[in-house]
């Protein structure tokens, strides 16, 4: 056992005297005049060895470097996020300034001595109801109507003290009194046809037009119902039916609103 340790010990000693041996031959023979051809020869070889050597090493000292810039990286971009949610929080905020400030303009237009609260809309997954945020200690009562402006949104149907629950017209429950008129520069407050508009899966649907009447699509529907009031904009007629067997016309409304996107709304107060 001794005999081979000696012997492992002695082979790398054999081996850099080798070495040195060969590199002092080496140079002795470079002066040799003669040997320029083994030289380049040699060189000839040894060159694609060692561009591929040194394009390996560059490959893996940029990967090195890459990879030490990991931490650096990460935050910039932690930060980079950080500033984004920052930035969509303030747009957010100024969205619903600028949502607010609309409905406020819509809202004083109005030459009413009526008394109205701002409420805003809740998140509601119901498709015929709205939540929103003003109930009993606001004074809102069940059968108040909710609006923006002259448009016609829907009728507070349940009351809490702090929030309530609107019926929309697309509410399988709603069913109002309505009048169509033309639509058009030159509209007039002649009354085109009556009619009663429902909820329905198809949407606000609108029945009992007058066959003789010369309502068509586009033409401007509003609530006249005395649970509502008078002339509250609701929508537009769409795909109306012309059905000779039938004694009046029906037809769907398409809302002036959006009630899917809707920030604010005013109640009328009683």
């Amino acid at each position: 056992m001794k005999i081979n340790t000696e012997e492992r010990k002695q082979k790398p000693e054999i081996a850099v005297y080798v070495c040195a041996f060969l590199a002092v031959l080496f140079l002795l023979l470079d002066g040799i005049w003669g040997l320029d051809g083994f030289r380049n020869a040699i060189a000839f070889a040894t060159q694609p060895m060692a561009y591929s050597a040194n394009n390996g090493g560059s490959a893996v000292r940029s990967y090195l470097e890459t990879f030490s810039q990991l931490g650096k990286f990460r935050k910039e971009y932690n930060d980079l996020k950080t500033q984004m949610y920052d930035m969509e929080s303030k747009y957010a905020e100024y969205m619903a300034l600028v949502n607010e400030n609309e409905s406020l303009k819509k809202q004083l237009a109005l030459s009413s001595s009526s008394q109205y609260v701002m409420a805003s809309v809740l998140r509601d997954d119901s498709v015929g109801t709205m939540l929103i945020d003003k109930g009993s200690d606001d004074g809102v009562q069940e059968g108040d109507v909710v609006t923006i402006g002259n448009t016609f949104i829907g009728v507070v149907s349940h009351i809490d003290a702090k929030g309530s629950v609107v019926r929309l017209p697309v509410d399988p429950d709603s069913h109002l009194e309505v009048v169509v008129l033309k639509y058009g520069p030159n509209t007039s407050t002649h009354i085109l046809s009556k009619g009663v508009v429902s909820g329905s899966a198809g949407g606000i649907l609108i029945e009992n037009i007058a066959m003789n009447s010369e309502v068509a699509d586009g033409d401007v529907v509003y609530i006249n119902d005395t649970k509502v009031g008078g002339f509250l904009a609701l929508g537009y007629i769409v795909g109306l039916s012309n059905n000779p067997a039938s004694t009046y016309k029906t037809a769907y409304v398409s809302p002036v609103l959006d009630y899917d996107t809707l920030m604010n709304v005013f109640v009328k107060l009683d």
